[in-house]
């Protein structure tokens, strides 16, 4: 600030100072009055720090125009926030609704959306329901009963199972496939729905959504996060047709050879990103007789290539460590003093 206040007095008092000389020679020409030297002293003055005010009010404004407006989101709905919740989606075919009138229990029913779109009411008979959302329908039951039937009818539409938009868990679940909608259905209850999790789940799992304007979005949930943590913000409420995809991480063979104490294949998971000090510690550790030499045997586009390590200076943090691939050879070499 303090820089652009001597930029703006270098500014504004350049004028004035050309007034000033001017004024002054009338001033000691005319043998000018004291009261007048003080007020042109007090004009400059102001003047100064209204232009001051002004180049303040125009940076600041400017700094604000050029900040990037910021939405706030919540963690874990990051995607397709306009796509409808399992409350308020259309009702369709197959959906299994619940339909409660409070001034006459008699016509509370529980009933399946028929393949046509349509719903039998107590008094109503057949009713069009396919398309409208829970508060179409009771709007439209409630203008019918009471045309004919009830003075008064306050009505509530809760679907329970959403059949025309199942929820579906794949991957590596105990059962995959659909599951119906019970309410507001959260991820970690389709999840226990599905069977919960089987053995060989990586490291995320992946909600897909369609989204408002027609097109699939991903929402990457971190599984230890949701089910070791159990950070509530990561267990989204869920909505018709969504798919939930636990992928299978699937296994990784790293064969490490020559002098260590248990030569042979290791297995790692692949989200697990093993190194070379990782399948080393795997196989027990090297041998009394193994040099400090390791090499990296890896088919790279059709062809072998081999590459040398100093394993000793990685463990003394010289080097980095080596991320290994799905079938790479290490070969511990024997050391001769």
């Amino acid at each position: 600030m303090k820089d652009s206040h001597q930029r703006d007095g270098e500014m504004t008092t350049h004028p004035y100072d050309e007034r000033r000389s001017n004024s002054d020679e009338g001033c000691f020409s005319r043998r000018c009055s004291g009261d007048g030297a003080a007020a042109l002293s007090i004009g400059r003055i102001q003047m100064k720090r209204l232009s001051y005010l002004t180049l303040t009010a125009v940076m600041l404004t400017a700094a604000t125009l050029a900040l990037p407006a910021v939405a706030q989101v919540q963690p874990g709905t990051l995607l397709g926030e306009n796509a409808p919740s399992a409350s308020d989606a259309p009702i369709g075919p197959r959906d299994y609704i619940e339909i409660k009138v409070f001034q006459d229990p008699t016509l509370n029913t529980k009933i399946t959306v028929s393949d046509d779109g349509r719903i039998t009411m107590p008094l109503l008979g057949k009713v069009e329901v396919s398309g409208l959302t829970p508060t179409d329908l009771e709007a439209r039951i409630k203008s019918l009963l009471e045309a004919k039937y009830i003075n008064k009818a306050d009505v509530t539409v809760t679907v329970i199972e959403a059949g025309s938009k199942p929820i579906s868990v794949i991957g590596a679940v105990t059962r995959p496939g659909r599951i119906g909608i019970t309410g507001n259905i959260s991820l970690i209850q389709a999840i226990t729905q599905a069977g919960g999790l089987a053995n060989g789940y990586g490291r995320s799992l992946y909600v897909l959504r369609t989204a408002a304007n027609g097109l699939t979005e991903q929402i990457a949930i971190d599984i230890d996060d949701l089910m070791v943590n159990g950070n509530p913000d990561l267990n989204l409420p869920l909505r018709p047709n969504d798919v939930i995809n636990v992928p299978i991480d699937s296994q990784i063979n790293i064969y490490v050879l020559g002098e260590v104490m248990h030569p042979g294949s290791v297995q790692f998971r692949r989200s697990q990103t093993p190194t070379l000090l990782q399948a080393l510690a795997a196989a027990g550790g090297p041998t009394d007789r193994a040099s400090k030499q390791v090499i990296l045997k890896r088919v790279v586009n059709g062809a072998e290539k081999t590459f040398k390590y100093d394993f000793k200076k990685i463990i003394d943090g010289r080097q980095n460590d080596v991320v290994l691939l799905d079938g790479d050879r290490i070969v511990f070499k024997e050391s001769f003093f």
